[in-house]
């Protein structure tokens, strides 16, 4: 069964509002960081390097949490637990550019973000978290 996102909410995964993503390591520690994330209505998706914390912590433990507060009010927020039901590398570019375009404006991360001739050298993979309690307030 999907998790519903509250209608009253719902901006808060739409808009570009810098998500915490909270990961847990296999031996058992904790590790929050701020992402840049996109709501497709079912999934969160995220990108990450595959060489990065969050990737091995998701590896050992795919049970994640993301909290989305409200920047014009701290008292509102939405705190979503899920787990990452996929780690995909085809179409990680493509949801980095939705990110940036996104957050940005700008239509590619290579050569608005980073330099153009970076972008060869990218390896970059994608966290599909399917959402299985949702918690709002404010």
């Amino acid at each position: 069964m999907a998790m519903i996102i509250p209608d009253s909410h719902r901006d808060l995964l739409e808009k570009p509002v810098v998500v915490v993503l909270t990961t847990v390591s296999a031996e058992g520690k904790p590790y929050a960081v701020g992402i840049w994330r996109r709501w497709d209505g079912e999934y969160i998706r995220i990108t990450s390097d595959p060489d990065n914390r969050k990737h091995k912590n998701i590896l050992a433990n795919p049970n994640v949490s993301v909290m989305a507060l409200d920047p014009q009010n701290p008292y509102r927020f939405l705190e979503i637990g899920g787990v990452v039901e996929s780690i995909e590398t085809e179409g990680a570019l493509d949801e980095l550019n939705h990110h940036t375009q996104l957050y940005m404006g700008k239509p590619k991360y290579y050569g608005n973000v980073e330099p153009a001739e970076r972008e060869p050298e990218y390896k970059g993979i994608m966290f599909k978290i399917k959402p299985t309690r949702v918690v709002k307030f404010g």
